[in-house]
């Protein structure tokens, strides 16, 4: 396993502030550090594909999803980070996943590295962004992840196909897709087929 480093928060922080008790604040930012979660490597699928985890210097910020890059190197670009602060305690901006939803393995496939695809479940009134890997077969532990509340939110579309595992012979499909406006994260789908899901952005981003 390796890591990647360089700065952290690339920008000065976007703010959303909402009407309400304490004026709830949403910060958006950049990191562009990251540890490594997986690769495809020896699965001779026709694509490469590593996943890394955004690492915010500033443990005050949260992430909202795993970066996939389509080859081995190291991370090029920088990833979405939100923080909440003047929380209304009842309804706050931002809320920790209630489970993981298993989207795909690479059982079957001849991968140096076994790993898996998880999407987050929200809990109601919020909405998750982003997907997830892990080293491994079992449901991640991410205490940084975030889901945004429902109006923080609206309806954009998939962007580019980032990787599909055609040929590594894994027991099943997957391709992986960016997100646009979400920056660097991705969602998954168990087949080849175009989406079928809804995505989500950040309002104003």
């Amino acid at each position: 396993m390796s890591s990647h480093e360089t700065e952290a928060e690339l920008s000065t922080p976007r703010v959303i502030r909402l009407a309400g008790q304490g004026e709830p604040t949403l910060l958006i930012s950049t990191t562009a550090n990251y540890v490594w979660v997986w690769s495809d490597k020896g699965s001779n699928a026709s694509a490469d594909c590593t996943v890394w985890r955004p690492t915010p210097t500033d443990p005050s910020f949260m992430i909202i999803g795993d970066y996939a890059q389509g080859n081995y190197g190291k991370p090029t670009g920088s990833s979405l980070t939100v923080r909440a602060i003047g929380e209304d305690p009842l309804v706050p901006l931002l809320a920790r996943p209630v489970g993981w939803n298993l989207v795909w393995t690479d059982r079957g496939s001849s991968g140096t590295y076994d790993g898996s695809i998880w999407a987050p479940v929200a809990p109601d009134g919020y909405l998750a962004l982003g997907h997830v890997a892990n080293a491994g077969y079992q449901a991640p532990e991410i205490d940084n992840y975030r889901c945004l509340r429902r109006d923080l939110v609206e309806i954009t579309q998939v962007g580019n196909i980032i990787w599909a595992d055609h040929h590594s012979h894994a027991n099943k499909d997957v391709t992986l897709y960016a997100i646009d406006h979400v920056q660097n994260a991705f969602v998954a789908q168990a087949n080849y087929n175009p989406y079928q899901g809804t995505v989500h952005m950040i309002k104003g981003s």
